[in-house]
């Protein structure tokens, strides 16, 4: 997503969400909050100087564990590099307040940098979870940080919003209502307008899966003027209106085009195969959504 400081909460939020599935006891979820707020306030102060650029996070849950790693783009912004020792105190002075901020809050963190930006890993041992299992042994974290960086994998900047990608078995449910919720909130739905933003979010949440190309469930986010687009794909040819037809109540008919404003299945570019994303818009004044194919 752009590195904007309103996106930090997007960010907060898809985290709150999949604590919620994890069971992740309120205490730790305000410490996680707090160290990934940090680290992604800081790509938004320092990574872009003038300029813009975004922000990538991914969290991977393992066993007992969970790895959030947050990533820049840019050039400017260069901490101490490596696997970053625990601090003295948060305000240890070879690391900063903000890095030593996150290093007390997580169990273990690391820095890299390289010619295509700066990443900051967080690894946070779950207590109280449903993944939390004291037969499994202790996180060689160091290996952790390798497999699960973003630096080390070097993808291809992102195209430009808000860009959601949930791998099989992350709870689509928690993490995607979550975030609808925020937009929902952000575009000033009234209390009824969100209750219907909820049920398209459930409504997908549900049966996308089953509708994917290649098993990712990838959100798009484009925010208007009063609301905003989901666009969910790619899915696997006639996937869209196969979702339709998934979400089709009896003596209610299509929920998504009942209660969306605009309903649109749309190709998908580059995806090797036949492949189409459903693009659904909620705004916060409803006019009832038509499918255009």
């Amino acid at each position: 997503m752009p590195a904007a400081p309103a996106n930090v909460a997007v960010i907060r939020q898809v985290l709150a969400g999949l604590a919620d599935d994890l069971a992740i006891d309120a205490a730790q979820c305000a410490d996680m909050k707090i160290a990934v707020t940090e680290a992604c306030t800081n790509v938004v102060v320092h990574a872009y100087p003038g300029g813009q650029g975004p922000l990538e996070t991914t969290m991977t849950v393992l066993a007992g564990s969970l790895v959030v790693s947050v990533r820049d783009r840019g050039t400017d912004f260069k901490p101490t590099l490596g696997l970053a020792p625990k601090p003295e105190a948060p305000g240890d002075a070879a690391l900063g307040f903000g890095l030593s901020l996150i290093a007390a809050l997580s169990d273990e963190f690391a820095i890299r940098a390289g010619a295509s930006g700066t990443e900051i890993q967080m690894l946070f041992a779950l207590r109280g979870s449903a993944t939390a299992d004291p037969s499994v042994p202790a996180t060689d974290f160091a290996t952790v940080f390798t497999d699960t960086s973003q630096l080390t994998r070097d993808e291809p900047a992102p195209p430009g919003g808000i860009a959601l990608a949930l791998s099989p078995g992350v709870p689509v449910a928690g993490v995607l209502g979550r975030l609808v919720s925020l937009l929902a909130a952000r575009a000033d739905f009234s209390i009824d307008r969100l209750s219907d933003a909820q049920l398209v979010s459930d409504a997908l949440a549900t049966h996308a899966p089953a509708r994917t190309a290649d098993g990712l469930v990838r959100v798009g986010v484009t925010e208007c003027e009063g609301g905003f687009d989901l666009r969910v794909g790619p899915l696997a040819s006639g996937g869209a209106n196969a979702l339709l037809a998934d979400t089709t109540l009896p003596g209610v008919g299509p929920l998504l085009e009942r209660l969306s404003d605009e309903v649109a299945s749309e190709p998908v570019s580059g995806a090797g195969t036949p492949a189409e994303s459903l693009r659904v818009r909620l705004t916060r004044e409803p006019t009832g959504g038509q499918l255009q194919v």
